[in-house]
């Protein structure tokens, strides 16, 4: 499993490999990787340079992609965009896999809310 550097007085609370579901780009394409969470940020291991800080997240949602597959799904506080003829979107983040229900667990822990 991928190793982060980590800033100067963060923690790692947790990492695990979970798909991410690119569902912005409208091709529900799926990328492994490793979701890191700190006392600071989530981030990824991969070339989605997903890198939040805690502070400018929103929330997170639970629930399951066709009918069985558990997801957990942060969301940033950008505010909704209207992307090309797609409609409305919003800075949001779907992860799948086996650790999605420790990832909601470590979310809690940095204080981020269930929405």
């Amino acid at each position: 499993m991928a190793n982060i550097r980590l800033n100067s007085g963060e923690s790692l609370i947790g990492r695990g490999l979970v798909s991410y579901r690119d569902l912005e780009k409208h091709t529900h394409q799926c990328w492994h990787a490793t979701i890191f969470v700190t006392n600071q940020r989530v981030l990824l291991d991969t070339y989605t340079e997903i890198e939040l800080k805690l502070s400018k997240i929103r929330g997170f949602t639970s629930g399951k992609i066709l009918l069985f597959i558990p997801s957990v799904t942060i969301y940033g506080l950008a505010e909704k965009t209207t992307i090309g003829e797609h409609g409305l979107t919003e800075d949001a983040y779907t992860f799948t896999g086996f650790p999605v229900k420790k990832l909601q667990d470590w979310l809690r822990q940095v204080g981020v809310q269930k929405i």
